[in-house]
C-alpha cells in the first residue's frame, strides 16, 4: 500500500517537477538578465535541487572491469550465482593468473533494504576485491516486484 502511496505522490509532483526544469532552462538561457544576478542564481540552484530530489534514477551498472593484484592488472567479471523473486546474488569473478589468486577468503557483502541501489557500494566492492572472493546481494526494487505480482495475478497489465 505504502508503494500505491509513493507512485501517487511522484505522479502528484510531475507536472511542478516539469515546471522547475522549464524555469530552469529560462534562467540559464545567457539573453535572461536575471539569470546573472545572485537571486537569479539562488533560484537556479533552488530549482536544479528539486528537480533532482524529484527524479527517478535508474539503476547503474557496478561497471568494474578490473583490478590491480599484486602489481598486475586482472580481469572481473559480473555473474549471477543464484537468484530468487526479490534477491539476486552477484559474484564478482577475478581472471586467473597462474594460481597467484587463489586462496581469496570469500565475502558477502549484504546490500541494506532501505531502497538504494546494491551498486552504491561499488567502491565497497572495488576495494575488497584484491584481497577477498566478493559476493553481494543485488535486491529487486519491491515496487517492480509488487507490480509484476499483480500482473501475474490480474492476467493483464493495466
Amino acid at each position: 500500500m505504502l508503494y500505491h502511496w509513493y507512485e501517487l505522490s511522484r505522479a502528484a509532483i510531475s507536472p511542478s517537477r516539469v515546471v522547475a526544469h522549464s524555469l530552469q532552462i529560462a534562467l540559464n538561457n545567457p539573453l535572461n538578465p536575471l539569470g546573472h544576478n545572485a537571486t537569479g542564481r539562488g533560484l537556479r540552484a533552488a530549482l536544479e535541487l528539486f528537480e533532482r530530489s524529484t527524479r527517478k534514477y535508474d539503476k547503474p551498472a557496478f561497471g568494474i572491469t578490473e583490478i590491480k593484484v599484486a602489481d598486475k592488472t586482472v580481469g572481473i567479471s559480473e555473474t549471477v550465482v543464484w537468484e530468487s523473486p526479490f534477491c539476486r546474488l552477484l559474484h564478482f569473478r577475478k581472471a586467473q593468473l597462474a594460481g597467484k589468486l587463489r586462496g581469496h577468503p570469500p565475502l558477502l557483502i549484504v546490500a541494506p533494504l532501505s531502497g538504494h541501489y546494491a551498486t552504491l557500494l561499488r567502491g565497497t566492492v572495488r576495494d575488497l576485491l584484491p584481497e577477498h572472493d566478493v559476493f553481494i546481494t543485488d535486491w529487486v526494487d519491491a515496487r517492480k516486484n509488487s507490480f509484476e505480482r499483480r500482473k501475474i495475478r490480474f492476467g493483464r497489465l493495466y
